[in-house]
Formats: structure tokens, C-alpha cells, sequence
């Protein structure tokens, strides 16, 4: 990588580092790109060379704050031994949700700000945002799933991370329908029956 790419990349690291801070220390709705710009010490117009506008920095931060939650449960999944597939995704699932139950910080801002891509735009783009293409590489790999499409797995894979997600934030931030630990097994349950 050359300097200017380093610098770069220096400068949209330092945008996300300040968006992280100010969220977590204010929260994304008292938080200005004037904040964001101030916190990172780069001028506004950097901050629209690499972003579009408030939330199109949020959605970075999140697919990186997901990124490292999830080689941080792979590892975990991976710690435990030889397992069947099933068994994996919800020790994963497990270690995600508690990571969340732990952080309800990082639970906040999951839940108000992860979008997932269209279809169309995974079409256009040709390749989805690295975290999905690592997970759906995980999920091709699994016997099980083999005869499904991207397109199916992609799906499946958005319905079982929104409801965990959901879930987890109904159960932990507004204490309903009831406890996590009574809405795991429910969970579970419709996962195993989901693949």
C-alpha cells in the first residue's frame, strides 16, 4: 500500500474511531458530523470523501463492530472441538447473544442501525460487504446447505441474525416478552428448524 492509500485509510479509520467514541459516549442521535469531524481532527470534506452522511458512517461501524463479534465466536465455536454444523451455529448464535447481552452499548446500536443489503444491490455490487461473504462462505461449506443458493442462504441468514438481534434487544433492553434465558431455547428452537 502506498502513502496516500495509507494516508487514506488513516483518515477513515480515525472518522470511524471518533463515530465509535461519540456513539458510544452520547449515542447516535446527540451525535453531529461536526462531532465526528472535531473528535477525528480531519476537516468535513474529509468526512464526505468516505461517507455519505450520518448513517452511512453508523453502517460501517456496525459491519465492523459484526465483523470482529463474529471471528471472535468463530474462534470461540472453533475452541470447543469437532461439533455437526447445527451445533456450531448455536453455539455461535449463543456466544453472539451473550456478547450482546454483556454490551448493551454495542446492542443499542446494532439494533437501530444494521441494514442489511438489498438483493438487488448484492446483485449490482457483485459481492456482498466482506462479514456476509466470510459468513456465507462458512454456511457453503456446511453439507447441509450445500443444494441452496447464495441467494437462499443470504435470506436465511438475515432472518436468523435479525431475530437473534431482535430478540436480544427486546429481552435485555425492554425486559419482554420475557427473560433471555427463557427466549433462548424458543430461539434455538426456530433455528434448528430454520436450516
Amino acid at each position: 500500500m502506498g502513502k496516500v492509500q495509507e494516508k487514506k485509510q488513516q483518515k477513515r479509520q480515525a472518522l470511524l474511531d471518533a463515530a465509535y467514541e461519540l456513539f458510544m459516549e452520547r449515542g447516535q442521535g446527540k451525535t453531529s458530523i461536526d462531532n465526528i469531524v472535531n473528535r477525528a481532527r480531519v476537516a468535513k470534506g474529509t468526512f464526505y470523501l468516505y461517507f455519505a452522511d450520518k448513517e452511512s458512517i453508523a453502517q460501517a461501524l456496525i459491519w465492523r463492530i459484526s465483523d470482529k463479534l463474529f471471528d471472535q465466536g468463530l474462534a470461540h465455536v472453533k475452541a470447543q472441538g469437532e461439533m455437526p454444523f447445527l451445533e456450531q451455529v448455536l453455539a455461535l448464535a449463543d456466544y453472539l447473544i451473550e456478547e450482546l447481552r454483556r454490551d448493551t452499548v454495542t446492542l443499542r446500536l446494532i439494533r437501530h442501525s444494521l441494514r442489511w443489503p438489498r438483493v438487488d444491490e448484492l446483485e449490482e455490487n457483485g459481492q456482498p460487504p466482506a462479514l456476509l461473504a466470510k459468513i456465507l462462505e462458512v454456511m457453503r461449506a456446511c453439507p447441509e446447505l450445500r443444494d441452496r443458493d447464495e441467494l437462499e442462504l443470504y435470506r436465511r441468514l438475515t432472518a436468523i441474525v435479525s431475530m437473534c438481534v431482535s430478540v436480544c434487544y427486546s429481552c435485555v433492553i425492554e425486559n419482554r416478552p420475557d427473560s433471555l434465558d427463557n427466549m433462548k431455547p424458543v430461539l434455538y428452537d426456530i433455528i434448528r428448524k430454520s436450516l
